[in-house]
């Protein structure tokens, strides 16, 4: 995001809080799991006393936090209580030791945390045995057991944590030691950034998640991207990367999943306050769109959209065409929508109609090439190559296109950023949109409205009014209801990983800053595309 649409940080802080706090209203019917914040995200010098802390958390409105071991753990309880936060856990590294006592540190920890629905995290090393390898089980269950019991008398949990390079590095390795060790307080975790770090197949994730129940007392979440690489794309705000948030917490919710639910954000830079502000915003959002139904658009046919579809297929790998950089070229495969070896043919238009709605769109253009997505048939989002243009207008991508009469064009509105990547790389867009209103005459009585428009994870519009039809629209009426319409006739598109949750959702309120530079995304053949189109 340019310079110009930052606030000040002091004003920005402010407008941070008040946001979360009245987007906390809007929880519908969704998630009610509590949302903790990792105290990895507290870390950048200005909550440095539990004081503080416990205030950055209340005034955000999380439910609480952990802590890094066990020092200080009661100065910091009595701070959280005075704020009405929750301390959830202490988090400790401990050796798979059949010998190990516990310190007088971990004893205080637990007399801290009984009463409070609390656990004792701990991550787990074991130099003897390779990672996951569960040859090293008979040295962790004695030490486990003894800290179970010594936990449980007082009716604290203890939650085995999944670390990369650890020699519990994996989900399934929490909840095998925590079966073996036959204690009830005994459990695991499901740590997303980790994870995709050491296994990444989200294919086997409902699977996971489902089987994993009887034992999973905790999960951690954070924004991050479906082909991660390097902890910084790994770990991000909640909200941003392209992983398929949205689709991970139902799964959680299909399975009956009620526990606690921790923000990661290890190595985030900037701001705790403005950082913590856009992933509760981001929360507060997805805990009550995933109430509402789903429709998921682009998958192993078309069959989502009205026939006949002209030319548009459905392929894998798309890329610009190595010989013309014009165009586009596939694989065969699923998941993606690509306009045909003309790139030039008919709209492709959903059979589902939508009024009020949260939607997730990801595209590709090569060079100069042009398309847009109608919502409602009728109010569209360009989607243009508009690589390094360095004054976007109405028309460049991301741009509300502009209105048509008397052969002259009106009220468009430009990006209020160029988020543009270079042609060949796949974008997103996540769009939520309000329909227009109408009284039982059928009078039109509020404009529809896009009330926020993020590209590529920076902010382009927000709250801005459409009074009527974009040019080119299916439609010269309104209507409370509409299909989605992707543009096939201006040139090569593809379109992929397409979603849309039709209800009166929430948009995550306050400023969502620009995320870090995308790269071209891997292949994806093989292991996201069976979690992102439903696989089980």
């Amino acid at each position: 995001m340019t310079a110009q649409h930052l606030l000040p940080a002091a004003i920005g802080l402010v407008i941070l809080a008040l946001a979360a706090l009245n987007c906390r209203a809007a929880d519908a019917n969704g998630l009610t799991n509590p949302f903790f914040a990792q105290d990895t995200g507290l870390r950048d010098g200005k909550n440095k006393t539990p004081e503080a802390r416990a205030e950055t958390l209340a005034i955000l409105g999380f439910a609480g936090s952990d802590i890094s071991g066990n020092n200080g753990v009661d100065e910091m309880a009595k701070a959280y209580d005075a704020k009405g936060v929750r301390l959830f856990a202490t988090y400790n590294w401990l050796p798979a030791d059949p010998n190990w006592q516990p310190d007088e540190g971990i004893k205080q920890a637990i007399k801290t945390l009984k009463g409070r629905d609390g656990w004792i995290w701990v991550a787990m090393s074991n130099k003897k045995y390779k990672n996951s390898d569960p040859a090293g089980d008979d040295d962790a269950l004695p030490m486990l057991r003894r800290l179970a019991d010594l936990a449980g008398a007082d009716g604290v949990r203890v939650a085995l944590y999944p670390h990369a390079n650890a020699w519990v590095e994996r989900a399934e390795d929490t909840i095998r030691l925590a079966r073996k060790a036959k204690r009830d307080n005994v459990g695991g975790t499901f740590n997303l950034c980790h994870f995709l770090e050491v296994d990444g197949d989200t294919a086997k994730l409902p699977k996971l998640i489902k089987e994993s129940m009887d034992k999973l007392f905790v999960v951690t979440i954070n924004g991050t991207d479906a082909d991660a690489e390097g902890w910084r794309r790994l770990i991000q705000p909640l909200g941003r990367g392209t992983f398929d948030m949205d689709r991970f917490l139902r799964t959680l919710r299909d399975a009956g999943y009620k526990g606690p639910i921790g923000l990661q954000s290890y190595g985030i830079r900037g701001d705790s306050r403005a950082n913590l502000g856009e992933s509760i915003s981001a929360w507060n959002s997805l805990k009550v769109q995933v109430a509402y139904p789903r429709t998921d658009l682009v998958g192993e046919d078309l069959s989502a959209f009205r026939q006949p579809a002209g030319d548009w297929l459905i392929a894998g790998d798309t890329m610009l065409d190595p010989n013309n950089d014009k165009r586009l070229a596939w694989k065969p495969g699923r998941g993606e929508a690509v306009n045909g070896e003309k790139g030039r043919t008919k709209h492709l238009v959903t059979n589902a109609q939508h009024g009020d709605c949260r939607a997730h769109v990801e595209f590709m253009v090569p060079k100069g090439s042009n398309s847009g997505v109608y919502f409602q048939g009728r109010y569209e989002i360009q989607v243009l190559d508009s690589w390094g243009v360095k004054d976007p207008k109405q028309g460049d991508c991301g741009g509300i296109y502009q209105r048509w009469k008397d052969n002259k064009g009106y009220e468009g509105r430009p990006p209020r950023v160029n988020a543009s990547l270079e042609p060949g790389q796949w974008q997103t867009f996540d769009v939520w949109f309000r329909a227009p209103r109408f009284d039982k005459s059928g009078k039109k009585t509020a404009d529809a409205c896009f009330v926020k428009v993020i590209h590529n994870g920076q902010v382009v519009h927000e709250n801005q009014p459409v009074t009527g039809p974009t040019r080119a629209a299916m439609f010269n009426d309104e209507k409370p209801l509409g299909p989605i319409m992707f543009q096939g006739d201006h040139g090569p598109v593809a379109y992929r990983r397409c979603w849309i949750v039709m209800g009166d959702i929430p948009a995550p309120c306050g400023p969502s800053p620009a995320g870090p530079p995308a790269k071209r995304a891997k292949s994806t053949k093989g292991k996201w595309s069976a979690f992102l189109l439903g696989g089980s």
